[in-house]
C-alpha cells in the first residue's frame, strides 16, 4: 500500500492516497459512469462513495488515531470493488478498454494540467502585484 505524505489525515491527503492506490479501478469506474448503459443505482453508489470519501462526517471520526482512517481505507475500496463487480459485463469490458487507453496518456494529461495551473497562478500573482504596486 502507498504511504501518505499527509500526516494530518486531511481529505485531500486521503484522496491522493486512494488515487495512487486504486488508479486503474477509478479510471474504469469513471468510464463506466460516463457510459449511458450503466444502471442509475450504480452511478448513485459511485457518487455516494465519492461524497463519503471527501465528507468530514464519517462513521468513525478521523480524530480517533487509527480507526478514523481505517473506516475510509476499508469501506470506500470495498464499495468501489462491489460496484465494479455489479457492472454489466458489456459496460465493464468497454470501460476497461477505454481506461487502458486513457492510462497510457495520463502522465501527459497531468503534465499539461500542471502547466496550465502553474500559468494561472503566475497570472493571478502578476495581476495582484500590478494592482497593489501600480
Amino acid at each position: 500500500m502507498v504511504k501518505s505524505k499527509d500526516k494530518g489525515g486531511s481529505a485531500m491527503g486521503k484522496i491522493l492516497l486512494y488515487l495512487k492506490t486504486f488508479r486503474y479501478d477509478l479510471i474504469v469506474l469513471l468510464m463506466a459512469f460516463r457510459n449511458p448503459r450503466t444502471p442509475g443505482f450504480l452511478k448513485g453508489a459511485m457518487v455516494a462513495a465519492l461524497l463519503y470519501l471527501i465528507s468530514p462526517v464519517d462513521l468513525i471520526p478521523d480524530a480517533i488515531p487509527v480507526l478514523g482512517i481505517m473506516d475510509d481505507a476499508v469501506l470506500v475500496p470495498m464499495v468501489l470493488g462491489g460496484i465494479l463487480k455489479l457492472l454489466p459485463p458489456a459496460v465493464r469490458g468497454d470501460s476497461e478498454v477505454k481506461a487502458s487507453r486513457l492510462s497510457q496518456h495520463l502522465p501527459y494529461v497531468f503534465l499539461i494540467a500542471s502547466i496550465a495551473i502553474f500559468l494561472w497562478v503566475v497570472l493571478i500573482v502578476w495581476a495582484i502585484y500590478s494592482l497593489i504596486f501600480r
